[in-house]
């Protein structure tokens, strides 16, 4: 399962709802790949599900200590993900898998 959707970013535009996963040998499932962050949050706040507090604080994608920044408004959600890197992705979710 995954949590990836197609509104994060180019990398992510065309990811299937259900693909193979030729680096793991696994099918993944991607069931919120047509949702839109609004959408993720209206369920957040609506079911009241806990969320990391750093989303609280500019951090709308949370990664590891050392390449996660916040954000600024009129950025990209995932811009704060390996901040200063060519990287966009962690490598488990990039095509050449």
């Amino acid at each position: 399962m995954s949590s990836i959707r197609r509104d994060q970013g180019p990398t992510r535009a065309g990811a299937p709802i259900v693909g193979w996963d030729r680096k793991f040998g696994l099918v993944k499932i991607s069931p919120l790949v047509n949702w839109t962050k609004k959408d993720v949050w209206k369920r957040i706040l609506d079911e009241k599900i806990p969320y990391n507090p750093m989303h609280d604080r500019g951090y709308p994608s949370v990664g590891c200590w050392p390449c996660t920044r916040s954000v600024a408004d009129e950025e990209d959600e995932r811009a704060g993900r390996w901040s200063g890197t060519a990287k966009t992705e962690c490598g488990l979710h990039t095509d050449s898998q």
